[in-house]
Formats: C-alpha cells, structure tokens, sequence
C-alpha cells in the first residue's frame, strides 16, 4: 500500500465506516428493544477495543506516517469489538435478539445493493463482484484473500482458504458459523439489489468459503 495517502486509502477507510454503520445500527435496534443494559454492554466493548470512527476527513484522522499500520489498526477495532459485542449480546439477552441483528444486516445490504445498483455497473457477474467489493470489509487490499476460480458474464465464483474474520470471533469464543450466515444474508440482499437477474450462493465445505454470483 502506498506510503501517501490515496484513493485507495480513502476506498477502504469508507468500508471501515459501513462496518462501524452497521454496528451502530444493530446497537440502536437493540436499545429499542432492551434499553439501557444494551447501551452499558456495548459501552464496555468501546472501552475495551476502541470508540467509532470520528465523524470527519480522513486527512484528519490518519497518521500520515504510518497510513498502513493505522488502517489496519482500524480493521482490528471495528472487527474485534464487532465479534465480541454480538457474541455477547446473542449470550446474553436471548429471544429476538438475532432476529433483530439480522434485519439490519438485510437492511444494510439492501441498501448497498441500491447504491451500487445507481452508482456502478453492475450488468454482469463480474460487475456485481467488482462493486461488491467497494462496500464489504475483508481487511487490507494487500491480503489478497479471494481466490476467483471462475469468471463468465454469467457466473463469477470465488473461495476463502484463509479467513480474515475468524481470529475475531474464535478469539471471543463466538460462533462462527452465526457470521457466516449473517455475512450471507449481507451479500445475498446486495445481490439482488444490484441486480435482480442475478442470485448470490454461499457454501462452507472443508474449512473453505464457496461465493458464487450467479444469473438467475
């Protein structure tokens, strides 16, 4: 990554901030229901990890003589207080709690899937997964972490060997498993918002993540 700041460092700052958005989302959603015990859970975990993103430039906030380290510092924060926060709200207060966290991930993808939809092509598979890209968190441009294995007009497929998320949530005793499954539902509303002609398929076999964008 480069030592100057970019558009690339902005490209992924912005995807930090969605990650933090839907976090913040989830938190609303469950004060509404819970109250105030939500609100000391989650303070507890900013405490622990880190508070949001401040609302401002990223030229306000970056260290410019270390953008790498401070960007992947950032992932750490979001992601580790994300995993441990669910983990322990999904423990803690049973009931509609997932059911409350997971519409705010429906919500949030189907949301990006608009916007992508209006500010992106997104006629093709290839489209779809390229603009994908610009939105959902899988750490730093350098991890290279998707493997495409397949690429038609009509069809792009790709696998994860090594997942970034895990060290999150195996680090808090969190079910990965519950991530995957909301991470899917992100991305098949995100899908679809882009383009309805399109579906999103999601497998996990032998410690491997199986995407495919495919046309209906």
């Amino acid at each position: 990554m480069s030592r100057f700041l970019g558009p690339i460092h902005h490209w992924l700052y912005n995807k930090i901030a969605l990650h933090e958005e839907l976090e913040k989302n989830i938190l609303n959603s469950l004060e509404q229901k819970y109250g105030m015990e939500i609100t000391q859970t989650h303070d507890y975990f900013l405490n622990k990890y880190g508070d949001f993103l401040e609302d401002k430039p990223l030229e306000e906030l970056i260290d410019t003589n270390n953008i790498h380290g401070w960007l992947q510092n950032r992932i750490n924060i979001a992601e580790g207080r994300f995993a441990d926060f669910v983990t322990t709200v999904l423990t803690k207060f049973q009931g509609e709690t997932f059911s409350i966290i997971e519409k705010e991930f429906e919500r949030q993808g189907t949301e990006c899937g608009k916007d992508a939809k209006d500010k992106y092509e997104v006629s093709s598979a290839p489209d779809i997964y390229k603009a994908l890209n610009n939105y959902i968190l899988d750490g730093m441009p350098c991890d290279n972490v998707n493997n495409v294995v397949k690429t038609e007009a009509n069809e792009l497929e790709w696998k994860v060997t090594n997942c970034l998320h895990k060290k999150y949530w195996t680090s808090v005793n969190g079910d990965l498993d519950i991530y995957y499954n909301l991470r899917s539902i992100w991305t098949e509303k995100f899908v679809e918002n882009a383009n309805n002609d399109y579906n999103y398929e999601f497998k996990f076999e032998s410690n491997v993540l199986k995407h495919k964008i495919i046309s209906k």
